[in-house]
């Protein structure tokens, strides 16, 4: 487990979203400063390239600047997703189509209002959870928590992204989602899909059931969204109401609170206040909220508040990793196929 000089080094690698606030402060200045001094009046098309270049140019330095940070970490490796397949519609076009598809969709959210009251709320609750952390960065680091956990689903999975490193995170520097794990399903060759990939319903874990990872209390359910309108191409939906899309939180312990994404509408069946037991049946996996495929994402925090709460390490009971039954708690990380171990009751 991570401690608190880890924890205390990777702070320092810039946020997804600080190219988005920049973006918007720059290129409005410009805008506005151009028709001021010049009298130029900015077309559409215009307006366009202006902003999405100038989002381009802070994307590109913030990737430089965090990968020139992280590689002198030791732990720093390639993720094992470049050797998986894209999605088939854009795997067809050629492995860097997601560069014009992915980033320009992310940029779009930032005119979605409600997309947008989200970004800022997480960026004001970053600095607060940092304040947090700086004062007891032991206590989140080597944080052991008082319920055991079990994964949140019963077949095979593949964790795309996850781990308790800052070479597995694929969000370390998001500290309210520093230890979150992606989940998908996927087949021997790692493709996430049956068929084409571009319907919902092609994607092997689109349907299935999500569980309670531990007994709790419901303290937050959104259950009426859609899923995203594009699948397959690497496209953020940027209509989104909600980053999270459906999603439950439950109160598993005092200052452990478990949080379930993009779950499929109308699927949540238990309410606000009602009492969950581990394994109990939450929802089916989604495509609803930001995100380029069907996927469950999950995490372990230390507040109800999405914006507020420090991220938690988290360790798993009773499972297999790629194939390989695990008798104690253990960490697990990205690229490895994980599943429930099922204990047959015999009378």
């Amino acid at each position: 487990m991570p401690n608190s000089d880890v924890l205390n080094k990777n702070s320092k690698p810039i946020g997804w979203f600080y190219p988005v606030i920049l973006t918007l402060i720059i290129a409005t200045t410009i805008n506005k400063a151009s028709i001021y001094w010049l009298d130029f009046k900015w077309s559409v098309p215009l307006d366009f390239i202006n902003y999405f270049g100038i989002y381009l140019l802070f994307a590109w330095f913030v990737r430089h600047y965090n990968s020139s940070i992280n590689t002198q970490d030791k732990e720093k490796e390639k993720h094992p997703a470049y050797d998986w397949p894209l999605p088939a519609p854009i795997a067809n076009i050629g492995k860097f189509a997601p560069l014009f598809t992915y980033y320009p969709s992310v940029l779009l959210s930032v005119i979605n209002p409600f997309l947008l009251y989200q970004q800022i709320r997480q960026l004001v609750g970053q600095g607060i959870i940092n304040g947090r952390i700086k004062h007891s960065p032991e206590k989140f680091a080597n944080f052991e928590s008082k319920t055991q956990y079990r994964l949140p689903f019963n077949n095979e999975w593949l964790i795309y992204h996850g781990g308790h490193t800052p070479a597995t995170s694929h969000s370390w520097d998001v500290l309210t989602q520093r230890y979150a794990y992606d989940f998908v399903m996927a087949d021997e060759s790692f493709s996430r899909h049956k068929l084409k990939g571009n319907r919902v319903t092609d994607y092997y874990c689109y349907g299935q059931e999500i569980l309670a990872a531990a007994d709790g209390e419901i303290v937050k359910v959104v259950n009426g969204l859609s899923d995203g309108f594009c699948i397959g191409y690497f496209v953020v939906d940027f209509l989104a109401r909600e980053l999270a899309g459906n999603h439950i939180i439950i109160k598993h312990a005092e200052g452990e609170y478990g949080f379930y994404a993009h779950l499929l509408r109308n699927s949540i069946e238990p309410k606000v206040g009602d009492k969950v037991r581990q394994g109990q049946f939450l929802g089916l996996c989604g495509f609803s909220g930001n995100g380029t495929e069907p996927h469950l994402h999950f995490h372990l925090q230390d507040t109800e508040s999405f914006y507020h709460s420090v991220g938690l390490p988290i360790k798993f009971n009773d499972l297999c990793i790629d194939g390989k039954q695990v008798k104690n708690e253990c960490i697990i990380q990205r690229g490895t196929r994980v599943k429930h171990n099922q204990v047959e009751l015999t009378s």
